[in-house]
C-alpha cells in the first residue's frame, strides 16, 4: 500500500511540473501525429497588386534590363511552379528518417479461463484463473544497424489453486537487448544511404532550380533586347517616312512650278505609302515584343491587359575589347561554375553510394543479439503444512506489487541471452545482378560527364564566336550605313542640279534606312550574343546580381 501511495505522489508531482503544466504539453504532444503545415513562400498569383502598376509614368513603363529580370524572378508564373519542385524534395527528405524513430510501445490485456483440474495438488476440481497483463517498452534502430530495446512487462495472476505460492502473484521484468547486423547491412554508410541520396537529390533539385532559373533570366535578357530593336528600328522607320513624306511635299512645290514632271511626283507618293506600310508593320512587331516582355513580368491571365506601353531605358551597348575570356580559359571557367557539370557530379555521387550499398548486399548476413533481463515476483506468500485436501495455513505472509519492482531494482534475479545467426544465400545471383547494375550506372554517369563537357566547349566556343562575329557586323554595318548616307547626300545633290532623276534619291533614301537598320539589328545581336555567352561560362546569375535562396 505504502509503495502505491509512493508512485502515486511521485506521478503527481511528475504530471504537475512545468514540462507537462497546461494544454501546452497536449497541443506539442499531439501535433507530432497532425499532418506538418509547410513553411512556404507565396505564389505568384498571391502577390498584389501587380508590380507593373506603380512603374506607370505618363502612360508608359519605363524599364531597365534589370527591372525585367526582378520583375520576372517575381512575378513570373513559370518560376512560381519550379519553385515548388526543390520544396517538395527537402520535404520529402525527413520521410527517410521513419526507420531509425524511436518507438514507445504500451500494451495491456486481460486472459480468464477455467480447465479441470489436472491434480490433486490444486485443491479445487477445476482451476480458474484471471491473469492481468501490461507492457512498455522502447524501440530503436540505429543507423549503425544496431537495433536497440528495452522493455518493462508485468502480469498479476490470481487463482482459486489453494496452493499457489503467491495469490495473487506479480511478476515483471525489464529486459534490455541489443541485436547488430554484421557483415550485410553493416555501418553507418549502409544504413544511412538513403539520407545521403536525398541529400545529394536535394542539392541536385537546386540545381535543377538554378538552370531553370538561368533560363529565364536569359529569355528576359533577349526579350528585353528584342523590345530594344523594335523601339529603335521603329524611331528608324519614323525618320524614314517624315523624309519620305518631306520629299512629297517638295516634289508637289516643283510640279506646282513646272519644275517637275507630274509622273515622277508618283514614285514619291507610291514610296510614302511603302513607308508608311513599314511604319505600320514595325508598330505591330513591337506590341508583340513588348507582350512578351508583359508575360515574363506579369503574373495576370492575360498580358495583353496591361494597357501600358512598356518602354526600354536602355541601349544596345557597343563591344568592347574586356567582354570575353580568351577561348581556353572561358571553357575552363565554364566547366567550373555550370550547373549541369555539378548536377552530373552529384548524380555520381548517388552512384558511388549505390554502388557501395549494393556490394554490401552480396555478403552473407550475420546478426548477433545480446539481452539482459532482471526478474521480480510478489504478491502474498501462503505456507502450508502439508499439501493435499486436508492441509492447513500456517501463514500468510502480506506481500504485494512492491516486492516485485524491489527485486526487480535491486536486481536479485537476472538472466542473460547470447544467439548469432549466420544465414548464407545459396544463389546470390539477384544481389550480383543489382550491383552490376549500379556498376553500370556509375560508368554511364561517367560517359555522361565527359559528353556534358565536350558539348559546354563546344557551346562556349560558340558563344565567343558569335560575339566576335557580331562585333565585326558591327563595325561592317556602321561603314556600310556611313557610306550609304554619302551616296544619298551625293544623289540628292544630283537631283537638286536636275542631273538626276527622283527614282534614284528615294532608292537611296531606303538604303539608307535598311542601313541604319542593320546596325540597330547588329548592335542587339552582339547584346544577345553576349546573353549567350554568359549563359554558356555559367555567369548568367552572377551578372545580374542574383542569389538564390535555397531554404
Amino acid at each position: 500500500m505504502r509503495i502505491r501511495i509512493v508512485l502515486g505522489v511521485c506521478l503527481l508531482i511528475v504530471l504537475s511540473s512545468p514540462a507537462f503544466a497546461g494544454p501546452k504539453f497536449v497541443d506539442d504532444f499531439l501535433s507530432k501525429y497532425k499532418p506538418s503545415v509547410v513553411n512556404r513562400k507565396p505564389t505568384p498569383s498571391e502577390m498584389t497588386p501587380d508590380a507593373l502598376t506603380s512603374l506607370i509614368r505618363n502612360g508608359e513603363i519605363p524599364m531597365s534590363i534589370n527591372d525585367v529580370i526582378g520583375l520576372t524572378l517575381k512575378n513570373n508564373l513559370d518560376i512560381g511552379l519550379d519553385r515548388m519542385t526543390p520544396l517538395s524534395t527537402r520535404i520529402a527528405t525527413d520521410s527517410f528518417y521513419r526507420p531509425f524513430e524511436p518507438t514507445l510501445h504500451v500494451n495491456a490485456g486481460v486472459n480468464q479461463s477455467t480447465t479441470p483440474s489436472p491434480s490433486q495438488l490444486s485443491g479445487v476440481p477445476s482451476v480458474s484463473q484471471l491473469s492481468q497483463v501490461y507492457g512498455v517498452g522502447y524501440t530503436q534502430t540505429l543507423q549503425t544497424g544496431t537495433d536497440v530495446g528495452i522493455d518493462f512487462s508485468l502480469n498479476r495472476l490470481s487463482t482459486n489453486n489453494k496452493f499457489a505460492t503467491f495469490n495473487p502473484g506479480w511478476t515483471g521484468a525489464v529486459t534490455y537487448s541489443a541485436t547488430q547486423h554484421f557483415m550485410k547491412n553493416f555501418g553507418r554508410d549502409i544504413n544511412a544511404r538513403q539520407f545521403r541520396v536525398a541529400k545529394n537529390n536535394t542539392d541536385i533539385s537546386d540545381t535543377q532550380f538554378e538552370r531553370q532559373v538561368i533560363d529565364l533570366v536569359t529569355q528576359a535578357e533577349k526579350s528585353y533586347w528584342d523590345l530594344v530593336f523594335t523601339f529603335e528600328d521603329l524611331k528608324v522607320k519614323q525618320r524614314s517616312t517624315e523624309v519620305a513624306q518631306k520629299t512629297l511635299s517638295d516634289n508637289r512645290i516643283q510640279v506646282d512650278a513646272g519644275a517637275m514632271a507630274s509622273s515622277d511626283l508618283v514614285q514619291a507618293e507610291s514610296e510614302v505609302a511603302s513607308r508608311q506600310q513599314q511604319l505600320l508593320d514595325s508598330n505591330f512587331t513591337q506590341v508583340l515584343a513588348s507582350d512578351q516582355v508583359k508575360k515574363l513580368v506579369t503574373n495576370g491571365p492575360d498580358p495583353g491587359l496591361v494597357l501600358a506601353k512598356i518602354s526600354p531605358t536602355q541601349t544596345a551597348p557597343r563591344p568592347s575589347s574586356a567582354d570575353v575570356l580568351a577561348r581556353e580559359d572561358a571553357i575552363r571557367f565554364a566547366l567550373d561554375n555550370r550547373p549541369e557539370m555539378r548536377e552530373i557530379d552529384l548524380q555520381m555521387k548517388n552512384n558511388d553510394i549505390d554502388v557501395q550499398y549494393t556490394k554490401n548486399q552480396l555478403m552473407p548476413s550475420l546478426d548477433v543479439t545480446a539481452a539482459y533481463t532482471q526478474n521480480g515476483l510478489g504478491g502474498p506468500l501462503t505456507q502450508y503444512d502439508s499439501f493435499g485436501a486436508n492441509a492447513n495455513v500456517i501463514a500468510v505472509i502480506p506481500g504485494g506489487l512492491g516486492d516485485t519492482l524491489s527485486q526487480i531494482a535491486r536486481n536479485q534475479f537476472r538472466g542473460y541471452r547470447f544467439q548469432a545467426t549466420l544465414q548464407i544465400p545459396l544463389s546470390n545471383k539477384a544481389a550480383q545482378s543489382d550491383h552490376a547494375r549500379a556498376v553500370t550506372d556509375r560508368r554511364t554517369g561517367e560517359n555522361r560527364k565527359a559528353a556534358t563537357a565536350q558539348s559546354i566547349a563546344l557551346e562556349v566556343r560558340n558563344a565567343i564566336t558569335q560575339v566576335e562575329m557580331n562585333a565585326a557586323r558591327i563595325d561592317a554595318a556602321q561603314k556600310i550605313r556611313v557610306l550609304a548616307e554619302r551616296k544619298l547626300d551625293y544623289e540628292q545633290k544630283k537631283f537638286d542640279l536636275g542631273v538626276s532623276p527622283i527614282r534614284f534619291v528615294l532608292e537611296e533614301q531606303r538604303n539608307v534606312t535598311q542601313t541604319q537598320t542593320d546596325e540597330i539589328a547588329a548592335l542587339v545581336s552582339y547584346a544577345k550574343a553576349m546573353v549567350d555567352y554568359n549563359h554558356a561560362i555559367g555567369t548568367t546569375l552572377k551578372k545580374n546580381n542574383i542569389v538564390l535562396d535555397n531554404n
